[in-house]
C-alpha cells in the first residue's frame, strides 16, 4: 500500500505544527537567531540576576524553535522519506542542532563557575523555575571538564551519534512471503503479522527472509553497534565515570544497585516462571519443536478477534474511564484531530512511537493491522501522548520534558487497564483465555524480555571497556547464548536468531531497555491505586514533566521504584496470571 491510497483521516496532521515550508523555514531562522544571541552572551551569562534570566529564557526559546523543526523533519521522513524536501529539512535542522551543541558548549562551564552567584539568584521567586534545572547541572560538577575539553566533546558529538543515525536511515528490502501461492509484502512493520499465521512454513519463511538480510549486512550492523558503544564508553571515561552504565544511570539519578535489582529479578530470581510459560505454550500448541517464530502463534482457538481503528478508540476510551472525564475527552481529541498516523505503507518506518514537541500535538505513529497487538499498541502509545500532553500543558518548555526513566509508566498503565477492562466485561470463557494469554505475552515481553536485552547491552559495553575484540560473530554468538538461557529447553534456537541483536533499535540508544521492566512494575502498582479510586496522585505524576527527578516524581506519587516489593509484586502477578490461564485451560 502507498501513502496516497490511505484516507487522510487515518494520517497525522503535521500542518498543525507547520502549515507550509515557509513556516518551517521561519522557525529554523528563529532558532538560528536565538543561537547567535546565546553565543553573543558568552562571558556574561550570570553577571547579574537579569543577565541570568535573559540567558535561561533565550535558551528556552531557541530550543523550542529547534525542537519544532527537528520533530517535524523526523516525522515527515518517517512516513515519506523519498520526498527530497523532507530529507533536506532534516539535514538543515540537524545541522543547527550540531551548531548549538558545539557553539554553546561553554554555557555549562560558565554557569558552574558562577555557582555562588546563581545560588543567590535562585532564592528570588523570579528564578524559581530554574531551581531544579540548575540543581541538576550542579550535580554534574564532579564529571565536568575544563572549557577546552568540553568544547572537544561537543565537536565530536555528531560522530558519536552517527551509528544511531545510520541505523535510523538504513532501509532494507526483504524477499516477499508466499502465502497461499501469492507474494505478500514483508517489512519490519508487517513481519509480526506473519508470525500469527497457522502455516509453519509461512512463519519460518518470514523469519528467514527478514533475518537473512540482517545476516547479509551483519558486519555493517556490528560496526554500528560497536561504534555506538565506543562513543558511550569514551564519553563516560572523559567524564570520570567508571563505566558507560554508571554514566547513563547518573543522568536519571539512579545507581547500579537499582539496575542490578531489575536484572536479577527477571534473569535469576523469577527465571523458572518464564521457563514454565514457554513450556506451557509448547504443550498447548502440541508442537514437537517450538521455535522463536512460533512464539506468537495463538494457542487459544475459536476466538475471532479483530478491531477497526474506530473500534479500538472506543474500547480504549471505556477501558481508561477510571482515569477521569478529562482524560477521556483527550482520547476523543486524539482520534478527531488526527494525532495518529495509523496504517503501514511502503517506505513508512516500522514500529510505533509517541512524538511531537512542546508546541505540537502529541503525535503517534503506529502500524495498525487490526489484531490485538495493534489495539494494545495504540493504548500504549496513547499513554505516552497523554503523559506528554499533561506535562506540556502544565509545565513551561524548560520543565516539560519527562525523563526516559519514567516514560514507560504511563504507557504501561494504559495497557494493564485495557486488559483488566477486557477481562471484566466478558463472560466468554474462550475470550477470557485469549486476553489472559495476550496479557502473559505482554508481561513476558516487558518484565522478562527487556532485562535479557539489557544483559546483552551491558555485555557489549563491557567488551569495549575491556578492550576485547567485537565482531559480528562475537555479538551474534552471545545473543544466541542469552536466548537459550532465556527461553529454556522448550524452545529451539535457530542460527539466524543471533542476528536479532541487530533488529532491536534500542541497542543503538543508551541503556534504555531495563526501564521497560521498571515501568511495568511501577505501572502495576499505580493500577492498583487507580482501580481503588485513587487517581489524583497518578494524574499529578503525569503533569510533573521534568520538574523533579524521576525517582522523586514516582515516590511523591506513592510508588518507590527502589523497593524490592514493587518487583516481587510484579513478578508474582505474572505467576498469578499464568496460574489463572492454566486453570481455565
Amino acid at each position: 500500500m502507498k501513502r496516497n491510497e490511505i484516507e487522510t483521516k487515518y494520517t497525522w496532521d503535521l500542518t498543525k505544527l507547520f502549515p507550509d515550508q515557509q513556516a518551517f523555514d521561519n522557525a529554523l531562522a528563529k532558532a538560528k537567531q536565538g543561537l547567535a544571541a546565546l553565543i553573543a552572551m558568552k562571558g556574561h551569562l550570570a553577571d547579574t540576576k537579569d543577565h541570568f534570566i535573559c540567558y535561561m529564557e533565550t535558551k528556552e526559546d531557541m530550543e523550542r524553535y529547534l525542537e519544532q523543526c527537528i520533530v517535524y523533519a523526523n516525522m515527515s521522513c518517517d512516513v515519506e522519506p523519498s520526498i527530497p524536501q523532507n530529507t533536506m529539512n532534516k539535514a538543515a535542522a540537524m545541522q543547527v542542532y550540531q551548531q548549538a551543541m558545539t557553539g554553546l558548549s561553554f554555557c555549562d562551564v560558565e554557569l558552574i563557575e558562577a555557582k555562588e552567584a546563581i545560588d543567590s539568584y535562585l532564592q528570588d521567586e523570579a528564578c524559581s523555575d530554574f531551581r531544579y534545572p540548575m540543581s541538576e547541572l550542579f550535580r554534574t560538577i564532579p564529571h565536568r571538564l575544563d572549557a577546552e575539553k568540553e568544547q572537544l566533546l561537543a565537536e565530536i558529538g555528531e560522530i558519536a551519534t552517527a551509528p544511531a543515525q545510520i541505523y535510523d536511515a538504513f532501509r532494507m528490502r526483504f524477499d516477499p512471503v508466499m502465502v497461499d501461492g501469492e507474494e505478500q509484502f514483508l517489512s519490519d512493520a508487517t513481519y509480526t503479522s506473519f508470525l500469527f499465521h497457522p502455516d509453519v512454513e509461512v512463519r519460518k519463511q518470514a523469519f528467514t527472509n527478514l533475518y537473512q538480510e540482517y545476516e547479509r549486512y551483519g558486519n555493517a550492523f556490528a560496526q554500528m553497534l560497536k561504534g555506538h558503544a565506543k562513543g558511550q564508553v569514551f564519553n563516560a571515561k572523559m567524564r570520570n565515570f567508571s563505566s558507560a552504565l554508571e554514566a547513563s544511570l547518573f543522568a536519571d539519578g539512579a545507581d547500579q544497585t537499582l539496575y542490578d535489582k531489575v536484572l536479577h529479578m527477571a534473569n535469576e530470581k523469577y527465571k523458572q516462571a518464564r521457563h514454565d510459560f514457554f513450556a506451557f505454550r509448547k504443550e498447548q500448541l502440541g508442537l514437537k519443536e517450538q521455535h522463536t517464530y512460533d512464539l506468537l502463534l495463538p494457542y487459544i482457538k475459536d476466538v475471532n478477534v479483530s478491531y477497526t481503528i474506530e473500534e479500538s478508540f472506543d474500547i480504549i476510551r471505556k477501558a481508561l474511564a477510571p482515569l477521569g472525564e478529562t482524560y477521556g475527552k483527550l482520547l476523543t481529541r486524539a482520534q478527531e484531530e488526527r494525532w495518529v498516523d495509523c496504517f503501514p505503507h511502503e517506505q513508512k518506518v516500522g514500529g510505533a512511537y509517541s512524538g511531537g514537541c512542546h508546541d505540537s500535538l502529541p503525535y503517534i505513529l503506529t502500524n495498525f493491522t487490526g489484531n490485538y497487538d495493534s489495539l494494545s499498541t495504540l493504548a500504549h502509545e496513547l499513554g505516552h501522548s497523554m503523559h506528554s500532553y499533561f506535562s506540556r500543558t502544565t509545565q513551561r518548555p524548560l520543565l516539560s520534558d519527562y525523563r526516559i526513566f519514567v516514560a514507560e509508566v504511563a504507557s504501561t498503565v494504559n495497557e494493564i487497564l485495557l486488559n483488566n477492562y477486557l477481562l471484566k466485561t466478558s463472560d466468554d470463557r474462550q475470550y477470557r483465555k485469549y486476553i489472559l494469554a495476550n496479557l502473559l505475552e505482554q508481561l513476558v515481553g516487558t518484565l522478562y524480555r527487556q532485562p535479557m536485552y539489557a544483559k546483552f547491552e551491558s555485555h557489549l559495553h563491557e567488551l569495549i571497556e575491556q578492550d576485547q575484540p567485537v565482531s559480528s560473530s562475537v555479538l551474534t554468538d552471545y545473543f544466541i547464548q542469552l536466548s537459550k538461557d532465556y527461553y529454556g529447553e522448550s524452545v529451539c534456537i535457530d542460527e539466524l536468531e543471533g542476528y536479532k541483536c541487530y533488529y532491536i533499535p534500542h541497542f543503538y540508544y543508551n541503556f534504555y531497555v531495563y526501564k521497560y521492566t521498571l515501568g511495568m512494575a511501577v505501572a502495576l502498582s499505580f493500577v492498583k491505586k487507580i482501580e481503588a479510586g485513587e487517581v489524583a496522585d497518578y494524574l499529578a505524576f503525569l503533569s510533573k514533566g521534568g520538574s523533579e527527578s524521576p525517582i522523586d516524581e514516582l515516590v511523591h506519587a506513592g510508588v518507590d521504584p527502589r523497593s524490592d516489593a514493587v518487583y516481587d509484586d510484579a513478578f508474582t502477578y505474572f505467576e498469578d496470571v499464568l496460574k489463572q490461564l492454566k486453570e481455565l485451560m
